[in-house]
């Protein structure tokens, strides 16, 4: 499960796949950073950009980034105050983000990542 917040809105957005996060998530609005993207345990990710080709307008086309685990960054636990909406397929609501969180993060501590 991958997160997006769109950090305007406060909208938090559950996607099943990175694939789909990013299929879904404009390339603008992620460099922009009005998306910010974590994984299933509310680690930062980042949006990496492929480069420009020759021929090709300065703007790459859409869904021409992929999500990577970030070397820092705030976690979804820490932004959780801009957290006003919950939808996708995960979490219906905030309380159920927090545990599901929770529960994440202990299986990633439990494999030693």
């Amino acid at each position: 499960m991958i997160f997006a917040l769109a950090t305007k809105e406060g909208r938090l957005v559950a996607f099943a796949s990175a694939a789909d996060a990013t299929s879904r998530c404009r390339e603008a609005g992620a460099r922009e950073a009005l998306w910010l993207f974590f994984s299933d345990d509310g680690s930062p990710l980042e949006a990496r950009f492929a480069p420009p080709t020759k021929g090709r307008k300065s703007k790459a086309a859409s869904g021409s980034y992929i999500l990577q685990r970030a070397l820092s960054g705030l976690w979804l636990q820490e932004r959780l105050a801009q957290v006003k909406q919950v939808e996708g397929c995960g979490p219906a609501s905030v309380a159920e983000l927090v545990e599901l969180l929770k529960i994440n993060r202990g299986k990633r501590a439990a494999a030693g990542l």
